[in-house]
């Protein structure tokens, strides 16, 4: 940890040495997103031409009564994120440096801290909590030519912490932490680079449950404050007495990278696989009583991303990407009992239309993606199928001046209702299928309606070479009568 520690610090140095008026990579969508492939392996980050920086404070609000079962009535969210990537001797280092705090009121069925939607395997009580999370976010990378201009090799470790308490009994003190090592290698052939990279992760985590008045947990005057374990999908036990939950969990992935970088042509490819192995106890330090849990998922994300350049104030873009999600939850004695099959598929095609009005930049563009998900739970019989199709427009436009810049961004969106199909047998209701499945189930079962947008002011002279942005965007989606929306404030430092 304090060789991480020196070199945030030797990072951001050379960053505030770049003067490189990062926000070009940020703000003008083609290039943020070639910029996000830069995390995924170290032969995109050889690709760049220029280093980047970004120091941001980012404040958000969430409220609305259109909501999942699962999600909070409102929140508040604070974040300090710092990213870029520079040459540090002979080296290119990447970094992403985040502090969260969140605090989300009347969220209610659900007791974890960091969340993975698709696992099972938790405490929860109907009772609305209100619950304050703090995470502290890493992902660091290095790349270092071996062979010239042919061979690279490259290393990095990310980490994840998150401490999430709530203040209602029933009162969960959640600690998660996971890391993960990572190894690269790239050759470079001419116009072609391909790479290879290989991962290793682990999760901690333990979940205690407290109660400060003992009649919450057991009285039948205040059933919605009783502590329940979800088994499955609408499968549950009733945790009057287990009240501590451990997790370990290991994590291996395995990814193939390749770009072409032609004149006028770049076309970026990556292929990757994952494989989580997670073994969950309640009451290990009780010797009276144990249980067991396994679960385990697969995921497959394959993605591509075309850019066009035909002349100096034209460029184009198609990006593809497709992701699969296959989870198994194993019981200790009966083996399966719960299987989730996911996947989404996204399509987005960018123009960008430079100096289209003397200092007017505008970007347009489609954005399609795909939702699938089907639930099994097999101990009482719950089957639920849920597909969406999310359509956006996409107008973004930057006024770039010599010394300013503006940007207006309005991305309309509308999302269609293909299939919404649920069975739960009549004899095997719980307060998990009525007050978590079906509200989730009705939430799915029409059409919606909304936009997101931004609209901020850059200044490159306040601070000398530095370039600092001010934006507020939000969120607004609306559906059979009832709303729910967002606001952010951010101010950004671009170095």
């Amino acid at each position: 940890m304090k060789a991480l520690y020196i070199f945030i610090i030797l990072f951001f140095t050379q960053m505030l040495n770049a003067q490189s008026h990062s926000e070009h990579l940020d703000l003008w969508l083609i290039q943020k997103n070639k910029r996000t492939y830069v995390p995924e392996h170290i032969l995109f980050l050889n690709q760049q031409t220029q280093e980047y920086g970004r120091l941001a404070i980012d404040y958000t609000k969430t409220s609305g009564e259109y909501k999942k079962s699962q999600e909070a009535e409102n929140s508040n969210d604070f974040k300090f994120s710092a990213e870029g990537f520079a040459d540090i001797y002979k080296f290119k280092a990447y970094g992403n440096f985040s502090y969260a705090k969140t605090f989300e009121n009347k969220l209610a069925n659900d007791l974890r801290g960091k969340k993975d939607i698709f696992n099972p395997f938790y405490f929860y009580a109907n009772h609305p909590n209100n619950f304050q999370n703090q995470q502290y976010f890493a992902n660091t990378m290095f790349s270092y030519e071996l062979v010239n201009k042919k061979l690279f090799v490259g290393f990095g470790i990310d980490f994840d912490y998150n401490w999430t308490t709530g203040n209602n009994d029933p009162r969960p003190d959640v600690v998660n932490y996971f890391i993960r090592y990572k190894g690269d290698i790239a050759w470079q052939l001419d116009k072609h680079s391909i790479g290879l990279r290989a991962t290793y992760g682990k999760v901690t985590e333990e979940n205690n449950i407290m109660y400060k008045n003992n009649e919450y947990k057991s009285s039948n005057k205040y059933k919605d404050r009783f502590l329940n374990i979800s088994l499955g999908y609408g499968d549950i036990v009733l945790s009057d007495q287990n009240l501590l939950l451990d997790r370990k969990a290991k994590e291996n992935t395995y990814t193939l990278a390749h770009q072409y970088t032609g004149d006028q042509l770049e076309v970026a490819t990556l292929a990757k696989i994952s494989s989580y192995d997670e073994n969950s106890e309640l009451n290990k330090y009780k010797q009276s009583f144990d249980v067991y849990n396994r679960f385990k998922n697969k995921q497959l994300t394959l993605q591509s991303m075309l850019t066009y350049t035909p002349t100096d104030h034209r460029q184009y873009q198609l990006s593809v990407k497709y992701n699969n999600y296959d989870g198994k939850n194993l019981r200790q004695i009966e083996g399966l009992n719960y299987k989730v099959d996911h996947y989404n598929a996204n399509a987005q095609l960018l123009a960008s239309l430079s100096k289209l009005f003397r200092d007017t930049d505008v970007q347009l563009g489609l954005d399609h993606t795909l939702y699938s998900t089907v639930r099994r739970d097999y101990a009482i019989g719950v089957y639920s199928d849920e597909k969406q199709l999310l359509n956006k427009v996409i107008i973004n436009t930057i006024w770039d001046k010599k010394d300013h810049f503006y940007q207006v961004n309005v991305t309309p969106l509308y999302r269609v209702k293909l299939v919404n199909d649920l069975t739960i047998p009549e004899t095997q209701h719980t307060n998990f299928t009525d007050q978590v499945i079906i509200p989730n189930h009705q939430y799915n079962n029409n059409n919606a309606l909304g936009v997101q947008g931004e609209v901020g002011y850059g200044n490159k002279t306040w601070l000398n070479q530095y370039s600092l942005y001010f934006a507020i965007s939000g969120h607004y989606l609306q559906s059979d009568g009832l709303d729910r929306s967002s606001l952010n404030l951010s101010l950004k430092l671009y170095l």
